[in-house]
């Protein structure tokens, strides 16, 4: 064991917190929480036999060890789960991404809105979910649009004085919903606020699971109308009678005890893990979810954390939670059902054991389904990989693709899209948004440009970095302004860096270390004719990589303040005590300025994203837009293919040519499914600024 890590476990404290284990490279291999920190992390650390591979892997990398102290085993748990969503930890169990779960959202309103959505808000609505089918999700909520006729517009509808008043108008109305018998039309006043309301209730009955309480309640309205005689009405509801009972005699499966519950059944294979879930609600099972999670090379001897942390994640996200939960093994946290607010029970006999056994076989069927249909689309993607490498004339197949779009309404709020493809397949977790800042009129090429070098500045070839050596001080004090030539400004030669473009020095910086791993950028330097090309922030990123420092501050006044805001410094009120006798010393030579401090953190701003190389660029465009693109590259030196595919006639074009590739292509279907993705997103950014513009 490491000196470094025996001095660190020396120092954890007995009590609740998060830890997180870090490779040399800094980067976050596992993050947990504990009851006891001292405890939890030690217990990595001893030599045990029947270690399982994936924990021995971990404590082989692990070079570093952080923690949280917190105030009680909650706190631990939500932080827990906070920085799992937000650093992803090749170690920790990884659900799919919240973007890939939708609830059904059912509106607190006069006239209530039955809607999908991604998220969960606390507005007072009411959430069913989540679920994995969008598609299995829209088709039942169709059904229950043409049952019980509810509105799915976005007009603000409210019951005033025996009238219907439309407070907010989004479309014009009534719609077509309701000439099509869809909605009963509530934005004219068709139906009032409590008739509305009786089939929203059902609606809420039927997700609940609660069929038969629909069918007691429909039988009974239906009889009252009978009785005065409104056989037309009467007649509606005996349709909608008939679809209830049809949907529910689909629920063949039902829990001994009739009992609201949840019961998860897992198969692993690999490095991911297939659980499947089954919803009872009072006896019935009413739904079926199936979730692929990041397992992280778990195996069946840690099946119960394995369980533990795919429970936390999910019961993080479920609007729905049960009397009870079974699992099909123990977990260690006893703390989960406090946390959750269910009974957990791993049933040995009987009939829930079986029930935990059907949801097993479920996972495995699943996972079959899974594999067999990831298998055929790998197959697909990578024939049309390689068909689009002997089109492009590529050594070999690119693995990753990047592509970007500009998205504007008008020529006002332009905004850009960067999507990126590996093996074929969207990485979504690499894609970025871009504002534009450098034009606001519809010109395209000038946008695509400034996306182009914000992205490529971080590959960039043309500029070269060293640390200064003794033999370029005079390069240093020729840098140097006049009011900079203090003893303290120039200082130790080894805390500067050189930029050079074609072997000629254009610019410096200046790392002074402090207390820890805290340094202070000072004296960022750019040759006058070589400014506004990025040079800056090239040295500046190169200096702060190099450091490794755990904090970066700068003091500054006048537009600089603008500059280093944009880089990702945050202004501070303060600075550390290591810093601050050269900061009163800046304020008092420079009394008449507002003098800002700021401050950065390296481990928020690494972009993985941005720091790997593609193997192809494709621009959404034509010859205008290749031609910007092979410009920004040549001028950053990025040796990167580069080709625009223009959308009115399919046309691939590359530098000095326009490719002929066959309308039903392989290569052509991938190249139109990546540059329609970040079309979409581009679209989708776009259309979100603009709405938040709109109540700004």
């Amino acid at each position: 064991m490491e000196k470094k890590i025996q001095s660190l476990l020396k120092k954890l404290a007995k009590m609740p917190g998060v830890y997180k284990f870090k490779d040399k490279e800094g980067q976050v291999l596992y993050v947990g929480k504990a009851k006891d920190l001292s405890k939890r992390v030690k217990s990595y650390f001893r030599r045990e036999k029947g270690r399982s591979v994936r924990v021995q892997k971990l404590i082989e990398k692990t070079a570093d060890i952080e923690w949280t102290e917190v105030g009680s085993d909650l706190e631990a748990i939500v932080l827990e789960a906070n920085l799992i969503k937000e650093l992803k930890p090749k170690y920790n169990v990884l659900m799919k991404d919240d973007k890939n779960f939708v609830y059904v959202k059912v509106t607190r309103e006069d006239f209530p809105r039955v809607k999908i959505v991604r998220k969960v808000e606390k507005d007072g609505a009411r959430y069913f979910g989540p679920k994995t089918a969008a598609k299995k999700v829209k088709k039942t909520l169709l059904l229950l649009q043409k049952l019980f006729k509810f509105r799915s517009c976005d007009l603000g509808i409210e019951w005033r004085d025996g009238k219907a008043v439309v407070t907010k108008k989004t479309i014009a109305f009534p719609c077509l919903d309701s000439h099509i018998k869809r909605c009963d039309a509530p934005c004219v006043g068709d139906i009032g606020p409590e008739e509305y309301g009786e089939g929203i209730k059902q609606i809420e009955l039927f997700l609940e699971g609660k069929t038969e309480a629909i069918e007691k309640m429909l039988k009974r309205q239906m009889e009252e109308l009978v009785a005065e005689k409104q056989f037309e009405k009467a007649g509606v509801l005996r349709d909608r009678l008939l679809a209830v009972q049809e949907l529910s005699q689909k629920q063949l499966v039902s829990s001994p005890d009739h009992a609201n519950m949840d019961i998860f059944g897992f198969v692993v294979e690999g490095a991911k893990a297939y659980f499947t879930l089954f919803m009872f609600r009072d006896g019935k099972l009413i739904d079926q979810e199936n979730f692929v999670v990041d397992a992280g090379g778990f195996c069946e001897e840690d099946a119960g954390g394995l369980v533990q942390s795919f429970l936390y994640q999910y019961y993080e996200k479920a609007a729905d939670v049960p009397e009870q939960v079974l699992l099909p093994v123990e977990i260690e946290d006893e703390f989960f059902e406090e946390w959750a607010g269910v009974k957990v029970k791993v049933p040995q006999k009987g009939k829930k054991n079986k029930l935990i056994e059907l949801t097993r076989k479920n996972a495995e069927s699943f996972m079959k389904q899974h594999k067999a249909r990831w298998e055929v689309a790998k197959r697909d993607d990578t024939e049309a990989l390689g068909d689009l490498a002997k089109v492009l004339e590529m050594e070999k197949s690119p693995k990753r693709i990047e592509a970007y779009d500009i998205s504007h309404l008008g020529g006002s709020d332009t905004v850009a899209s960067m999507v990126v493809f590996e093996d074929g397949v969207p990485k979504k977790s690499d894609y970025r948004k871009f504002r534009i800042r450098s034009v606001d009129d519809g010109d395209d090429y000038e946008a695509m440009g400034e996306v182009l070098r914000r992205r490529f500045s971080r590959l960039r070839k043309d500029v070269v970095i060293r640390k200064a050596t003794v033999g370029k001080k005079k390069v240093i004090l020729g840098f140097l302004e006049d009011g900079w030539k203090q003893k303290e400004m120039h200082g130790d030669i080894s805390e500067y860096y050189l930029g050079y473009v074609d072997k000629k020095p254009v610019g410096m910086v200046r790392m002074i270390p402090g207390d820890g791993d805290l340094y202070l950028l000072e004296v960022l330097y750019v040759e006058p004719e070589m400014r506004k090309h990025g040079i800056g922030k090239a040295l500046m990123r190169h200096a702060i990589e190099k450091t490794k420092g755990r904090r970066v501050y700068v003091y500054c006044f006048g537009e600089l303040v603008d500059y280093y805001k944009n880089y990702g410094f945050e202004e501070i009120k303060k600075m550390p005590d290591c810093f601050a006798e050269r900061v009163a010393k800046f304020k008092e030579r420079n009394s008449r300025w507002n003098v800002t401090m700021s401050a950065y953190d390296p481990g928020k701003h690494k972009d993985s994203s941005f720091s790997a190389r593609p193997d192809l660029v494709l621009l959404d465009g034509g010859k205008g837009q290749l031609g910007v693109g092979v410009r920004v590259l040549e001028e950053y030196g990025v040796d990167v293919p580069v080709i625009a595919l223009a959308k009115k006639e399919e046309e691939v074009f590359m530098p000095g040519k326009k490719l002929v590739i066959e309308k039903d292509a392989k290569a052509l279907y991938l190249l139109q499914r990546v540059r329609n993705e970040a079309h979409r997103f581009a679209l989708s950014f776009q259309k979100k600024r603009r709405e938040k513009g709109m109540f700004e």
